[in-house]
């Protein structure tokens, strides 16, 4: 009688044990499950809004195409602001990502993200055409698919470019942009510039420098006209 009361009290307590074990499993699986599900939503959300960003900058570049020099300076200062707009969401979704590994939705809206960031670029090309090239851009072209070397090269371009913008603030507009999503209108703008390797940044549409280059290489040929047997012309 004893014994089976002492067996009954160890198998209660296994099964007692067992369920709570099962319990804080499921727990953390769905707690696990709820916080990935926000995390990725709050990504699509962030890049959905961007839809109707992706308008506004397509009927931006139509008065570009038709206001004259009067309009520059307002218009650059649009310009402006929408590019530091568009460059804060992406450092925002750059650390979702790096918590994340891309599914199909996400990549998805990553690649309408990367479309609004070329028509950016597009934008700031007519409005240097048509105001004397008032300011000057850095499109930094990276890609997606990184190991450990390729991580850290691209980390300490992101960062040296990071404080390019800092110091140089509305003299320089900064364009992150991934170049093997299989995105058409990327993939002309790399043939058109000759790029061939990623990362690679392009300076002023007219210098291509491929990999890592220090501050002072990227200033001196930014606003000092310097070239060296480093940097491939276009």
């Amino acid at each position: 009688m004893v014994y089976e009361i002492i067996k009954n009290k160890k198998f209660r307590v296994f099964l007692d044990s067992l369920i709570i074990t099962v319990l804080i499993l499921m727990i953390g699986f769905i707690m696990g499950y709820y916080v990935e599900y926000l995390r990725t939503d709050k990504i699509v959300q962030s890049a959905k809004d961007f839809e109707i960003s992706a308008l506004d900058l397509k009927l931006q570049n139509y008065y570009y195409e038709i206001m004259d020099s009067t309009s520059c300076k307002n218009a650059i200062d649009q310009n402006f602001i929408f590019a530091d707009k568009i460059y804060n969401t992406g450092l925002t979704l750059e650390r979702y990502e790096n918590v994340n590994e891309l599914s199909k939705d996400i990549l998805l809206e990553k690649k309408r993200y990367v479309l609004l960031k070329n028509e950016l670029w597009l934008n700031s090309l007519l409005l240097k055409k048509k105001c004397n090239s008032p300011f000057h851009t850095i499109v930094y072209l990276y890609t997606q698919k990184t190991d450990t070397k390729k991580d850290a090269e691209q980390s300490a371009i992101s960062d040296t470019l990071k404080k390019i913008k800092e110091e140089h603030g509305n003299q320089v507009v900064l364009i992150p942009i991934a170049g093997d999503l299989g995105l058409d209108s990327v993939d002309m703008q790399m043939k058109i510039y000759n790029v061939n390797y990623l990362p690679s940044i392009i300076l002023d549409e007219k210098k291509v420098l491929e990999g890592f280059h220090n501050q002072n290489e990227i200033e001196n040929i930014l606003f000092n006209g310097t070239i060296n047997n480093t940097v491939k012309q276009k």
